[in-house]
């Protein structure tokens, strides 16, 4: 008869940020330094950050759902341009800056109000994503505002 206290093959459902989670016969801590106990370390971020991105991109996401239908812009490929982004960022100091650098670019061409958001996120002081997150952010915006031929402020 098996354990019911074995949890060996389960994976703990994780729920919002900042305290303590249960999942299976297990309890999940995550520490403020962004150490998950029972998951793959988070780098980089640390719990005020994770949940600051999450909701960040979680009211991205919304704005998408919330255009209007455009034949030239697909809201799937614009949700996945997102969230593509957001699991770069979320490896902090690891991310890797070309990919992070040409999928803001395509997102900017495909809806540049999301793009906009999205910068205004990886750049924001408040979250405060690692260095690289906001230098690749930052030159995506100034080289998208030199393909509209704006001059940067």
């Amino acid at each position: 008869m098996p354990d019911p206290s074995d949890d060996s093959g389960k994976r703990p459902s994780i729920g919002n940020i900042g305290g303590d989670y249960v999942g299976g016969n297990k309890t999940v801590t995550q520490t403020a330094g962004g150490d998950i106990v029972g998951r793959d370390k988070i780098t980089g971020l640390d719990a005020g950050q994770w949940q600051k991105l999450t909701q960040a991109f979680a009211h991205i996401q919304g704005q998408v759902d919330a255009r209007p239908a455009d034949p030239r812009a697909d809201k799937d490929e614009i949700k996945q341009t997102v969230q593509r982004i957001q699991d770069e960022v979320k490896q902090g100091d690891n991310a890797n800056g070309d990919r992070l650098h040409r999928w803001l670019l395509n997102l900017g061409a495909m809806a540049d109000d999301i793009f906009q958001v999205t910068v205004a996120t990886l750049t924001s002081p408040a979250i405060g994503l690692a260095k690289v997150v906001q230098l690749v952010a930052q030159r995506a915006k100034d080289e998208k505002q030199k393909l509209d031929g704006q001059t940067a402020p």
